[in-house]
């Protein structure tokens, strides 16, 4: 843990706006040495004290990482699942396009089984161009 600081900047180049945002984030547990001495000069059962909260505040943060991981876990799965919910219903409309081509062919209706079999066919390749990779990296 250590101090963080993160500066985000903006600027206008006919009106001369600048805008500037810092932030600096100190996300140590303990305060430092000095400031700990200079408090057990107050409290001599400040120190315990300062590691029982620095504990706590350290069980949260694993608690919150953890349940971030989860949650996002939780919509990789998701959005997987819908993914895939999504190529069945186009395999089965692609394959009932083709079924339908083939039966009119079969009939003697050439051009509306053309006309099937074609828009069978450019649905296919629609569906595997514009496909996207919805899987997780393997590590």
């Amino acid at each position: 843990m250590a101090k963080h600081q993160r500066q985000v900047s903006a600027a206008r180049n006919k009106e001369l706006t600048r805008i500037e945002h810092t932030d600096v984030f100190d996300d140590n547990l303990l305060p430092e040495a000095s400031e700990i001495e200079l408090l057990s000069a107050i409290d001599s059962g400040i120190l315990p004290w300062l590691k029982e909260r620095a504990a706590k505040e350290q069980d949260f943060r694993h608690e919150a990482f953890n349940s971030r991981i989860k949650l996002t876990d939780k919509h990789n799965i998701r959005e997987h699942t819908t993914s895939r919910l999504g190529l069945g219903a186009y395999f089965i409309l692609v394959a009932g396009c083709l079924f339908a081509s083939f039966f009119l062919v079969r009939d003697n209706h050439n051009t509306e089984g053309s006309i099937f079999g074609g828009a069978g066919a450019i649905l296919a390749l629609a569906v595997i161009l514009t496909r996207k990779n919805t899987e997780p990296p393997k590590q």
